[in-house]
């Protein structure tokens, strides 16, 4: 009898195997059609596009990092000028790698007020070097002269933060 038994729960047991393995390859068979289905739907020329999109973003993107942005430079310069001190030329170039050279010529209402620029200046950390020279008294009183400042590059980076 305990033969029998046994004999008739293998039997069982491997109709079971036999419809779970039937059940496991249908899904198999659905998913994969599913899933060919969905590849099907997938717009190539769209992914095509959208790659070639994020290329010329990523060029895009390194002409900006190497882009420079004189307003930094301006905005220190700015708030750096001494009010007996006004400037009324001003070109730049950059060197390569070195930095930006600035060109400048101004007026001061004194040797004084020249030699006081050049002190504040000085405590500016992204002004590497700064030249002073062609001083001259004006007819009026004042002092026009020509200034030459080698400035850090690092001052004329874009980043997200120069606004």
């Amino acid at each position: 009898m305990l033969a029998v038994s046994l004999f008739i729960a293998s039997i069982v047991f491997a109709v079971a195997v036999f419809v779970y393995k039937n059940m496991v390859n249908k899904s198999i068979a659905n998913l994969q059609s599913q899933l060919a289905a969905a590849e099907e739907a997938v717009d190539k020329e769209t992914i095509n596009e959208m790659s070639r999109f994020s290329q010329k973003l990523e060029i895009a993107k390194s002409i900006v990092d190497r882009h420079k942005v004189i307003s930094n430079f301006l905005a220190v310069f700015s708030s750096s000028t001494v009010s007996t001190v006004t400037f009324d030329k001003f070109d730049y170039s950059e060197l390569s790698g070195d930095g930006l050279v600035v060109n400048l010529s101004g007026e001061a209402t004194s040797y004084g007020g020249i030699a006081l620029q050049e002190e504040v200046f000085y405590e500016v950390p992204y002004f590497k070097s700064i030249d002073i020279s062609g001083l001259k008294l004006s007819n009026r009183g004042t002092v026009n002269f020509n200034m030459i400042i080698l400035v850090d590059p690092k001052i004329a980076e874009y980043s997200i933060d120069s606004n």
